[in-house]
């Protein structure tokens, strides 16, 4: 009986202590998830950092190398004291280094354009209209901006007669480089909605297309190296949720191209096609 009671005496130890091992083995477990946790957050944040890093050195490669399509607002050359060269015609300073442009356009190309935007600055103070019209040099080439109100009535495509005589002169200053032209239409985001011009893509295209015309019927300027563009209301360089910014965003802008956008548009054929 004696015996009998001590094997049972020793189950009831053996029991009470068998706890102890899983319990171990759970804390062991549970340190060994803490510490995968820790490191993998450790190395989430070092790999998102380094993504971080590379997306910012991507960006900065792109605005200087990438062409600019035209969805930010006009880029002008920047002087190394921070101020704008222009800045007496009314350009405005959004901050592209000269650097990149030399980089992107060629020294002796951003000279040309130097030299070609002097000139046009001249003309545009002596006729007193550095208010209404604005130049700048971007990755595209020269672009000369000017305000719709100047040019047209609201909601009219034809151009007051009393800035046609300056248009002619704009028109003869850019034929004088063989540089394709591009004459881009503008609005601002208030809707249209008449027989003529059933949205502000309409409006924008006859606008960019009416100064076409004078260029190509005053100006001599050849209708192959020519184009009109309406962009509507979806090329804003302001916001149009103030009349401030909605002036800005109605606009022409014309762009004599650099040597980049000229290769491009010398690739269509030119010619009579026979079919």
């Amino acid at each position: 009986m004696a015996r009998k009671k001590k094997h049972k005496h020793h189950g009831e130890e053996e029991g009470g202590e068998a706890w102890l091992l899983p319990y171990s083995d759970l804390m062991t477990l549970l340190l060994a998830v803490f510490i995968v946790l820790f490191a993998v957050s450790k190395i989430d944040q070092s790999k998102a950092e380094e993504i971080a890093d590379s997306f910012k050195g991507m960006m900065s490669q792109e605005q200087s190398v990438i062409p600019y399509d035209g969805d930010s607002i006009i880029k002008p050359i920047v002087n190394p004291d921070g101020t704008s060269q222009g800045g007496e015609s009314g350009q405005e300073d959004t901050g592209v280094p000269r650097e990149e442009l030399e980089q992107y356009l060629g020294e002796e190309e951003l000279v040309n354009m130097e030299e070609l935007k002097d000139n046009l600055d001249h003309d545009f103070e002596e006729a007193e209209m550095e208010d209404a019209i604005s130049t700048s040099i971007d990755q595209r080439g020269l672009v000369i901006t000017l305000n719709n109100a100047i040019l047209f009535d609201s909601g009219s495509a034809e151009i007051k007669p009393q800035y046609q005589e300056s248009l002619v002169k704009i028109g003869n200053l850019i034929n004088k480089v063989n540089n394709h032209i591009r004459v881009e239409g503008h609005t601002d985001n208030r809707p249209i909605v008449t027989s003529v011009y059933p949205s502000n893509w309409e409006l924008s295209a006859a606008r960019a297309t009416r100064v076409v015309r004078l260029f190509i019927s005053e100006c001599d300027i050849s209708p192959a190296k020519v184009v009109a563009v309406g962009y509507g209301e979806y090329k804003p360089i302001a916001d149009n949720d103030t009349e401030e910014g909605r002036k800005k965003n109605r606009r022409i802008d014309i762009i004599i191209l650099g040597e980049r956008y000229n290769q491009l548009e010398e690739q269509y054929p030119v010619g009579n096609i026979n079919n």
